[in-house]
């Protein structure tokens, strides 16, 4: 006869509980990373499965061309992006440091009297404010000096990070593609729930996952080469801004202006307002609300009917304030990244809740 250990299942509960924690401190600087190679290996798999089937290839090989392309077409154009922003960015430090190296004491107080002589002011103000840079120029020029060392180290820092970040991204996405049919497997064999119940958050969760990276990143690409053929035709450097407004684009409502506005100023400054205006309305009519606020929503709900299971209900995306305010609470907690992660935790949370009312609807009330 089998011994009985009263506390063994509590026990074990708490080991389970432990262990959690355990890996959850142990991977929370890779959580980021994980995160975002499982929205694309979930979005993508499908096209995994066939790339398989239809060339009879091995999983190891199907994965590391699904890899490779995800690789060619989503990480390699954000890597130019940043690098060329550094390399732009060292070159703005560096001119900034050999012009203060340049300068001398009386060079620094003529600018002083030109800037200050500019300004629409009282003379007594005038003398005033120039008295007091006069004073603090020693020390503002040494800030300066400071604060470029400190972007060139930023700069560096966040280069680096993006790398190891893409790294660990990689290396996931190819055995979350090799590896993911038996690792959904077993996470079904260990949960408590009902194999119906896992397969309805399987399910909804890859809906949802597919939904929001087809979506988001379709729509950022069709703003990105709708600007960047502007900027072929004024001789701007395209290749750079359309990225830009690309990537600027995940961030709802003022992301594409991030990039127009400062293009339009700079056509400002060279006396041409006429260009600068046409960059403004072409960038907010025809790409802000044409492909933003009109084109948008179509796309998500043509990939909602597309991918969204028979019993998954309403989409959560649908839910716009949820969504709006995910996607801002996902940029303050993991940065660029977290404007995919925030629409998608809050879409899933709504899908527990969905998961709750679907088991309990004969107890729940709904008079």
């Amino acid at each position: 006869m089998q011994q009985q250990h009263p506390y063994e299942e509590p026990f074990l509960l708490a080991l389970l509980v432990a262990a959690l924690f355990a890996l959850v401190w142990l991977f929370g600087q890779f959580i980021p990373a994980l995160l975002f190679a499982l929205l694309l290996a979930t979005s993508s798999y499908s096209l995994y499965t066939r790339l398989q089937q239809q060339f009879k290839l091995s999983v190891t090989t199907a994965a590391f061309i699904m890899t490779t392309a995800i690789f060619l077409l989503v990480i390699l154009p954000i890597s130019y992006l940043l690098a060329e922003s550094g390399r732009m960015g060292a070159e703005l430090i560096t001119h900034i440091q050999n012009w203060l190296a340049q300068q001398s004491p009386d060079s620094l107080a003529m600018l002083e009297q030109r800037v200050i002589g500019s300004l629409p002011l009282s003379q007594t103000i005038q003398e005033n404010i120039q008295i007091n840079l006069h004073e603090q120029l020693p020390a503002l020029a040494e800030k300066i000096k400071q604060a470029s060392l400190w972007i060139a180290s930023n700069l560096f820092s966040g280069l680096t990070g993006f790398i190891g970040f893409m790294a660990i991204a990689l290396f996931s996405l190819f055995f979350f593609y090799r590896d993911g049919k038996g690792f959904i497997t077993r996470i079904v064999n260990l949960s408590p729930l009902t194999n119906h119940l896992d397969h309805f958050i399987l399910r909804r969760f890859t809906s949802l996952s597919t939904v929001l990276t087809l979506s988001v990143l379709g729509v950022a690409l069709l703003q990105g080469m709708t600007f960047a053929f502007m900027m072929f035709i004024l001789n701007m450097p395209w290749l750079f801004l359309g990225l830009a407004y690309a990537v600027a684009s995940f961030v709802p409502i003022v992301g594409g202006f991030l990039i127009w506005g400062p293009v339009a100023i700079y056509f400002l400054t060279l006396n041409e307002p006429v260009t600068a205006l046409i960059i403004a309305i072409y960038s907010s009519l025809i790409i802000g609300i044409g492909i933003d606020n009109i084109l948008r929503p179509i796309v998500i709900q043509r990939l909602a009917s597309l991918h969204q299971p028979h019993d998954a209900g309403n989409n959560a995306l649908d839910h716009t304030w949820l969504t709006l305010l995910s996607t801002f609470a996902g940029l303050l907690h993991f940065g660029i990244m977290g404007l995919l992660f925030g629409p998608m935790l809050a879409a899933m949370a709504i899908t527990i809740f969905d998961v709750y009312e679907h088991k309990h609807r004969h107890q729940l009330d709904y008079s």
